[in-house]
């Protein structure tokens, strides 16, 4: 692979984490006080600190929260909570089936909570005194709902054609956006088919792989996708870890590959949409945690450009920073470094990318998060010497044409020596500019 694969701007700029830290901590105080109510608003506004008022009532004893495409129902009566999410409405057929895997969920993926069936609907739920609620184990049953209900609705209904109990409230991608989304993923689905081909023809399957997963990590990043195709994107990440092979690990990631560009622009855009979300799926940021994801592939890009493999470093650093938007809400500091480098690596021969791509890494193993002002300043001086450039085309412009007009008089009046003064003064003037002015 000659050059790098192509960057794509994400569909929203920030990808900061919409929990506050400080409401955490006084949800916690507050419970050890006896203040249970108090102690699950400040878990709500940990959250998100807009979701108490827009999903509550007045006194902040019932809260209907969307959650992707399920919705949670929570009441506090009573001294307790009751927390509920409705899933899905079993189908005519293949309903034994979906029980037995929901079944399953109930022993394996679900903690506190449980699937509960009333007739043919199926429902998710957890009550607890308020004495017991603590914030942790209220964070936790919350997550678990959320996540499970979230996932598994959109697997059930593609795969046993249940229907949902709720209709999601989304709100749809502009179709420019769609547009834009459903190019880009056929221009870099395309360059990756091409660099695997690269790299497996002269049996380099470790590059392939890397390649591959760093493209599933990148669609997951600009096109930030819902539903199945989420759930999709998800299985072919976990699916890159499968213990077979390298060459058959790549083998099944390119078929999925393939399937996802043969799917038509209005089969992408059911799955591209915004949508509230209570628990998030991936980690908040900390400078901390993020230098420590990159220790071991900062060591070994370091060692790739001290021998000069520069296609080793660019495919790793693209690979751990792609990867790490894929796993983490990325903090806005970090995102602005890392963002910018993606952008300027984007195409780039592998030795320009390696360069770029390893000083973005450096500034953050280092903890430097203040952005470089470089581009800003070259784009700054670029847009001023065009300015000036034209202002002094212009003067020029005029001082010839005058120059000329004299010119022409003074060989009218047969004054060649004038004419020869003009001439010289005109070429020196135009010297002096092609120079700069420092002739």
């Amino acid at each position: 692979m000659k050059q790098t694969l192509i960057f794509i701007p994400p569909v929203v700029d920030s990808t900061q984490s919409s929990i506050h830290i400080e409401d955490f901590e006084r949800s916690v105080d507050l419970y050890n006080q006896g203040e249970y109510l108090q102690a699950f608003h400040c878990l709500l506004d940990y959250l998100n600190a807009d979701f108490r008022a827009k999903y509550g009532n007045p006194e902040g004893t019932e809260f209907h929260i969307p959650h992707g495409s399920i919705l949670v129902h929570i009441y506090v009566k009573e001294d307790a909570f009751r927390i509920n999410a409705d899933f899905l409405t079993l189908p005519e057929k293949g309903r034994v089936a979906m029980l037995r895997q929901v079944a399953d969920l109930n022993i394996n993926k679900l903690l506190l909570p449980r699937f509960v069936k009333d007739g043919d609907s199926l429902r998710m739920e957890y009550s607890c005194p308020l004495s017991q609620s603590h914030p942790h184990k209220m964070y936790f049953v919350l997550q678990n709902i959320c996540h499970i209900g979230d996932k598994y609705d959109d697997e059930f209904c593609t795969k046993f054609g249940a229907t949902r109990c709720y209709e999601p409230k989304v709100t749809p991608y502009p179709q420019e956006e769609v547009d834009r989304i459903y190019e880009g993923l056929q221009k870099l689905g395309r360059e990756t088919l091409e660099a695997i081909k690269e790299y497996d023809a002269d049996r380099k399957y470790g590059y392939s792989w890397n390649v591959l997963d760093t493209t599933f990590y990148q669609i997951s990043y600009f096109a930030r996708p819902q539903g199945q195709l989420l759930n999709d994107l998800d299985k072919a990440v976990d699916d890159m870890d499968a213990e077979l092979p390298t060459a058959e690990v790549v083998a099944k990631g390119k078929a999925f590959l393939e399937k996802l560009l043969a799917l038509s622009k209005e089969e992408l855009a059911a799955d591209l949409y915004f949508v509230d979300t209570l628990v998030s799926t991936k980690r908040r940021s900390s400078l901390k945690n993020v230098q420590e994801n990159f220790m071991s592939v900062y060591k070994e890009a370091t060692e790739a450009i001290q021998t000069e493999n520069y296609e080793r470093s660019a495919v790793r650093l693209l690979y751990i920073f792609y990867e790490a938007y894929f796993y983490n809400d990325m903090q806005d500091d970090i995102n602005v470094i890392i963002s910018r480098a993606l952008s300027k690596a984007s195409g780039q021969s592998m030795e320009d990318a390696s360069e770029i791509l390893y000083n973005a890494m450096d500034k953050i193993m280092e903890g430097d998060l203040e952005p470089d002002d470089d581009d800003d300043t070259l784009e700054e001086i670029s847009a001023e010497a065009i300015e000036q450039m034209q202002g002094m085309a212009a003067s020029l412009q005029e001082e010839v044409m005058k120059a000329q007009a004299d010119m022409q008089a003074a060989m009218m009046k047969g004054d060649m020596a004038e004419y020869m003064r003009l001439a010289q003064e005109l070429q020196l003037k135009m010297m002096q500019q092609a120079l700069g002015g420092q002739a």
